[in-house]
């Protein structure tokens, strides 16, 4: 009983702070409660979102191999729409030679 009268008031004091810290501490892990669960949802929702991100993403390489597979004949007609218009030029070109030794042109 002398024991608890011995203690000095400030180590009581103390202690009451850190149990009252320890108070708030809890309090506060208790409000964050809506926090966890909005996370622990967020979490157990994420391999169906990845699932939608894959199907979005082998639908996008589906689609950019469509497009390359149509892109294709076009590049081969453009290439040959430039060696067309290389050789009229170069046509073109001999037949100015011509005009130019006709007399009178």
């Amino acid at each position: 009983m002398f024991d608890a009268l011995a203690v000095p008031p400030r180590l009581i004091a103390r202690a009451l702070d850190d149990l009252h810290t320890l108070a708030e501490g809890v309090r506060k892990l208790a409000d964050r409660e809506g926090d966890l669960s909005e996370l622990v949802d967020a979490v157990k929702t994420l391999p169906q979102v990845e699932d939608r991100l894959s199907d979005r993403i082998e639908q996008l390489r589906a689609d950019i191999q469509g497009l390359q597979e149509w892109l294709q004949p076009l590049h081969k007609e453009l290439t040959d729409l430039d060696d067309t218009a290389e050789k009229l030029e170069q046509a073109l070109g001999g037949l100015e030679a011509m005009l130019k030794r006709l007399p009178g042109v």
